[in-house]
């Protein structure tokens, strides 16, 4: 029975074309600048290529859910954004990607009455990936845009996630055999996955970021916070003694990480990536590579994605770019799973 489900669900749906033109968009990003959005379109055979990308002045920021309430749509992108179909990767305290047994596990200190939630569980030997959102802001985020560019029913994701899928169609890891474990930084902690065959099979957390590092060189140092940003993008003062304490727990739960898919999963990882970080991305990875004897390569899907024709994109693109995955995520998802 379940077999027969699952030959016609793989049946190509008459009348149905791949999502071939698409807004990204980024809600709770907290970012100064503006509201992340990127518009991406497919191109030749199929890849997603970049066709504009700007931090547009709309106010994302996610009230309190509980005083959430849908609105009509409000927004009026710009011409080079007004593609037919939109997604949003939502950055916020109350969504949440976790890898757990299950729904209950997953949501044990969250209010499950007030999530929809999505499992993503590829084989029997991985435990789900439970990516939640609460419904008030799945609501509210679907009445922000103007009807045609609205949100498909899988277009709204949680940013971690997002971030996960920008990566997965990157240059950088097209060039693997599918078997990497990739680390995102953020402020306060970072992302560990690995993926296998291409497909994310294990995913976790730790609390250990960019600014962790960014405070001990301060401190140890005796440095205001200007002064060590400027130490961590340069080489003429080596801070790897002040932050190899703060970084080393984290690579050995990657060295960790890296046993158990051998033992667990059969895919021995010789691949490694760094994702998210704007300071100190040299010295994270000399410390990463004195911790486990292995070179983890910096990388940046939004900077690697190729771009159309006459893409639009701000003067300072390169800078910026980090700020655009979650919103390249959101959209090439949606793409693909439209």
């Amino acid at each position: 029975m379940n077999e027969a489900k699952d030959k016609e669900k793989d049946k190509p749906r008459p009348g149905l074309k791949p999502v071939a033109d698409m807004v990204g968009i980024e809600l709770g990003s907290g970012n100064r600048g503006g509201t992340p959005v990127v518009r991406i379109r497919r191109g030749a055979g199929g890849a997603f290529e970049l066709a504009a990308a700007a931090m547009l002045p709309l106010d994302s920021t996610l009230p309190a859910v509980g005083a959430m309430a849908s609105k009509s749509g409000g927004w009026v992108l710009p011409k080079a954004f007004q593609a037919p179909s939109a997604a949003f990767a939502v950055t916020s305290d109350d969504a949440l990607l976790r890898q757990a047994s299950g729904v209950d596990e997953a949501m044990a200190d969250k209010e499950k009455a007030r999530f929809r939630t999505q499992l993503h569980a590829e084989d029997g030997d991985s435990l789900p990936f439970v990516a939640a959102v609460p419904d008030a802001v799945a609501s509210w985020a679907a009445h922000l845009l103007p009807e045609g560019r609205r949100p498909t029913a899988v277009s709204i994701q949680v940013a971690d996630m997002a971030r996960l899928n920008a990566f997965a169609v990157s240059p950088s890891f097209a060039d693997t055999n599918g078997t990497a474990l990739l680390l995102i930084a953020g402020a306060s902690s970072t992302a560990l996955a690995i993926f296998n065959e291409f497909a994310p099979v294990l995913y976790r957390k730790h609390s250990i970021g960019s600014r962790d590092v960014l405070e001990a060189v301060c401190r140890k140092m005796n440095l205001d916070e200007a002064t060590a940003r400027d130490i961590l993008n340069d080489t003429l003062i080596d801070p790897t003694a002040v932050i190899e304490p703060v970084l080393g727990p984290l690579f050995r739960q990657a060295e960790m990480s890296a046993d158990y898919a051998v033992r667990m999963k059969g895919c021995f990882i010789d691949r490694f990536f760094l994702c998210g970080l704007e300071t100190g991305v040299r010295y994270w990875a000399d410390v990463f590579k004195q911790r486990t004897g292995a070179e983890i390569v910096p990388c940046n899907p939004a900077q690697e994605m190729a771009r159309t024709a006459g893409a639009v994109l701000p003067a300072d693109f390169e800078n910026l770019a980090g700020a655009f995955v979650p919103a390249i995520g959101a959209a090439v998802a949606a793409m693909e799973g439209a």
